[in-house]
């Protein structure tokens, strides 16, 4: 793995010292990660723990999150993703939005459309995330 490259905190922000984590995941037969942004371009590497869990480690440890999102891409232009599947960010606590504990780690959660049942990406589709984090409480 190379260096993390340094990330850049959004000028004019109403948080002090804001930083944007993104990055993709590529999704590959059974759920697999074929690819992903990985620890230079995104600062977080992931690795699937289950069925569409995919769990995400921050090398770089932040005081706070601020907010994030995950969402399905389709693999080609003029495709969507699978149907009726969706990704969220959860594992991300009430500590460490208030910044009471710092954060290093957060799990993306794909699911079918009821929000509720955990399933895999297809083959080819893309999870596209973004976490915001702080270095000031």
């Amino acid at each position: 793995m190379g260096t993390e490259l340094q990330k850049h905190a959004r000028l004019k922000s109403l948080h002090a010292n804001e930083t944007f984590l993104h990055g993709t995941l590529v999704i590959g037969a059974t759920g697999a990660i074929s690819q992903q942004s990985g620890m230079r371009d995104s600062g977080v590497t992931f690795a699937q723990n289950g069925t569409g869990r995919y769990d995400g480690t921050i090398h770089r440890g932040y005081r706070r999150a601020i907010g994030g999102y995950a969402q399905l891409m389709g693999a080609t232009a003029g495709t969507v993703p699978s149907a009726a599947k969706e990704a969220f960010i959860t594992g991300v606590s009430a500590s460490n939005l208030s910044g009471a504990s710092g954060i290093t780690t957060f799990t993306i959660q794909c699911t079918a459309a009821d929000s509720a049942t955990a399933t895999n990406p297809a083959n080819g589709d893309i999870v596209t995330w973004e976490l915001v984090v702080s270095e000031s409480p």
